[in-house]
């Protein structure tokens, strides 16, 4: 295989995740496809060396959400009122599930990145301590802050 259909395959198979984990980061879909093309720019210019494809998972996730995080730190950064994100899920509970994103949205970086791994990438809780590179206990204990604050966030819907 050649790097361009092995890089295609990469971005094929990760390229969606990705771009909802730097989505739900930033609140906005012109930051995230940014982020996705830096992070992908970086894969084909200059690749680390991968032990395997979990390596390599990771690897995206953490430069993924790594850029996301300095691209909130940065002045030039344009601010996204929430209530104007253009959201399309096609639910029953559509109201529900787009109030619970923002929410997620809403919350600090520390919570909202093991949030967003833990419930909307099925990441379990060593995966993501070994992805953001930090304790198991940090993990644990950042989910239960996150949900402590979506909780109350979101007290109407007596979830």
């Amino acid at each position: 295989m050649d790097k361009n259909t092995d890089f295609k395959t990469i971005y094929d198979k990760y390229g969606d995740m990705l771009y909802r984990i730097a989505f739900v980061q930033l609140g906005n879909p012109q930051d995230a496809e940014d982020i996705l093309q830096d992070v992908f720019y970086a894969l084909l210019n200059n690749p680390p060396k991968f032990k395997d494809e979990e390596h390599q998972k990771a690897w995206l996730i953490r430069t993924t959400h790594n850029k996301a995080i300095n691209l909130l730190k940065s002045a030039s950064r344009k601010n996204v009122n929430i209530d104007d994100l253009q959201i399309h899920i096609d639910s029953p509970a559509k109201d529900l599930h787009i109030d619970v994103l923002k929410k997620v949205i809403s919350l600090s970086p520390k919570y909202k990145s093991v949030v967003v791994l833990y419930y909307y990438n099925d990441y379990s809780v060593e995966e993501i301590s070994e992805t953001l590179k930090i304790s198991k206990s940090a993990v644990k204990k950042r989910l239960q802050r996150g949900r402590e604050i979506l909780k109350i966030e979101l007290e109407d819907y007596a979830i």
